[in-house]
C-alpha cells in the first residue's frame, strides 16, 4: 500500500479545483483518500506483465459518493520510479 501526503494533495487540488463542488450533487464536501492506486491497460481480462501503470488518488464526494481519479504524479503526491537501463520513459 502506497501513503501520500494528503496535505500536498488538497494543496494540488486547491489550486486546480478553485473549490468547484461535486458535478454530480453540486454539493460536497470533497474527502481525499489517504493511499494511492493504480490503473492498468485492459487487455481482455488478463494480466499484462511490464504494461503500463497509473497512480491514481481517488477524490470522493462526502454527499453522494461521487469519486474522481487523480493522477497521482502529476499531483506529485507519488514519485515517478526511476527507468531501467535500456527503457524509454
Amino acid at each position: 500500500m502506497s501513503k501520500i501526503d494528503t496535505q500536498k494533495m488538497i494543496a494540488h487540488l486547491n489550486s486546480k479545483w478553485h473549490g468547484k463542488p461535486c458535478p454530480m450533487c453540486g454539493s460536497g464536501p470533497w474527502n481525499v483518500q489517504d493511499s494511492s492506486f493504480q490503473l492498468t491497460e485492459f487487455n481482455q481480462g488478463g494480466m499484462i506483465i511490464g504494461g503500463p501503470l497509473i497512480p491514481v488518488v481517488p477524490v470522493v464526494c462526502a454527499n453522494c459518493g461521487n469519486t474522481v481519479l487523480v493522477n497521482g504524479i502529476v499531483a506529485h503526491v507519488v514519485d515517478v520510479p526511476p527507468a531501467k537501463p535500456g527503457e524509454s520513459k
